[in-house]
């Protein structure tokens, strides 16, 4: 009697984790476009607002500040406004740039059909998460916490991925 309890507890236990991998495959084909970019990590945010913890909301212009994602490469170039406990030797550019080829990713739907995104560098020593909200058409807010300069964030548009020039 107990081994045929406890085949039954497994069978209940196991038996809806049998077509999981069916259950979760996600149908693009009613997916919108910036939800496929989402869902493919491949699409760029293009800030035009930046807000430093302290200090005054600045307009940005021009497509120039992008955050790109693609499936294996995160690449920051921002400009940046606030204070910082180090500065970078040998160069006079101050904005917040880098590159990471390793990095968690984490994205779920919030309500309202926001999408959060958190991403953590693994090869940036200086970046300690970077934090992304999109909304429904395609604006986006993003922050990023730095381990030797103020949080800062930025609003703007997510698009798809330009091509690398």
């Amino acid at each position: 009697m107990k081994t045929n309890l406890s085949f039954a507890i497994i069978l209940l236990v196991c038996l809806p984790f049998s077509n999981y991998a069916q259950d979760n495959a996600v149908d693009t084909t009613n997916l919108t476009p910036l939800a496929k970019m989402l869902l493919n990590h491949t699409y760029q945010f293009t800030a035009t607002y930046v807000q430093p913890m302290s200090g005054r909301q600045k307009n940005v212009t021009g497509d120039n500040y992008t955050f790109k994602v693609d499936k294996d490469l995160v690449e920051a170039d921002l400009p940046y406004f606030g204070k910082s406990t180090s500065a970078p030797i040998g160069t006079t550019d101050v904005g917040m740039k880098f590159t990471s080829k390793d990095f968690a990713y984490n994205s779920q739907t919030l309500t309202k059909s926001r999408e959060q995104i958190i991403i953590k560098p693994k090869d940036v020593s200086d970046i300690q998460e970077i934090y992304l909200i999109v909304y429904p058409g395609g604006t986006a807010d993003l922050r990023i916490t730095s381990n030797s300069r103020q949080t800062i964030s930025y609003q703007g548009n997510i698009t798809a991925l330009k091509p690398v020039k």
